[in-house]
């Protein structure tokens, strides 16, 4: 018995240190994340000419600058669900976003249905994309990278471009179509095809929307997509919208799998800030 119990004794102490190990590494991966996103952006004046004025207002209004911090950081507090018949669950998030080559890292910490802890990374770096779900930080639930998946990410940072205007001034290889007074298409190129969202905006001026036809879907055929955004506010040295939300709009309705608020926003240095407790 002895013998029994010290052999389980060991075993634990193994997966302990295997689970310490994984989970260092992945903490390592993102961190690595941001300093790569940090170290590729390049200090390139982007001719501007071939932005929509429309564009081009919403972005000096909201506080971007021609030569603006090359990073910013921002502090989210978010629900994501997995699947439509699933409840939300809260998640910390905190996001790097650049304004020169197009490009962020996310990552989120949570607890899914209250007592499994889950760790997330979505990322747009160089070029390439990349998801990772762990358990603990240690065990993957879900993973997908690729051309498909730079397609995917390079339209989540399209779409995100209200959160973030200085790359609207100074992104690198975004090409713009005005379609009316209201609506707006930008496209950059990737590894797996062109990239595009329509950005959509109300009376005043502002984007509320953003939508692209057929978004990759890891592991599933791609889908129309879209993101909604409501109540701008001064936060920090912009003016941004507080909420957001991200949707597929599936044959059996729309799918909300992703809503938050904006909490913090303030320039980086490639260093991810800390999550809201």
């Amino acid at each position: 018995m002895k013998l029994i119990l010290l052999m389980l004794g060991i075993l634990v102490v193994i997966l302990v240190a295997a689970q310490l190990l994984l989970a260092s590494q992945f903490a390592a991966k993102i961190a690595d994340l941001g300093q790569r996103l940090a170290q590729a952006q390049p200090r390139k004046s982007v001719d501007t000419a071939g932005i929509p004025e429309v564009i081009r207002a919403f972005a000096l209004r909201n506080g971007a600058l021609v030569g603006g911090p090359p990073v910013i950081a921002m502090a989210q507090s978010v629900e994501m669900r997995l699947s439509p018949d699933q409840p939300f669950f809260p998640l910390s998030a905190s996001q790097l976003s650049t304004s020169g080559r197009p490009g962020f890292v996310w990552q989120a910490t949570g607890n899914m249905g209250g007592f499994i802890p889950l760790q997330v990374v979505d990322s747009y770096v160089g070029g390439a994309g990349d998801l990772e779900v762990r358990i603990l930080g240690s065990i993957t639930v879900a993973k997908a990278s690729g051309p498909e998946t730079a397609v995917g990410e390079a339209m989540r940072f399209l779409a995100e471009l209200p959160w973030n205007p200085d790359a609207i001034l100074n992104a690198e290889g975004l090409e713009w179509r005005q379609i009316d007074d209201r609506t707006v298409e930008v496209s950059t190129n990737t590894e797996g095809g062109i990239a595009s969202v329509t950005l959509l905006l109300d009376a005043a001026g502002d984007i509320v929307g953003a939508r692209a036809q057929n978004r990759p879907r890891s592991g599933d055929t791609p889908a129309p997509w879209l993101g909604r955004f409501r109540d701008y506010a001064q936060i920090g040295a912009y003016r941004f919208p507080r909420f957001g939300e991200v949707a597929w709009d599936l044959p059996g309705g729309e799918f909300v799998y992703w809503r938050g608020e904006i909490t913090r926003v303030e320039p980086a240095a490639g260093t991810l800030p800390a999550t809201e407790e």
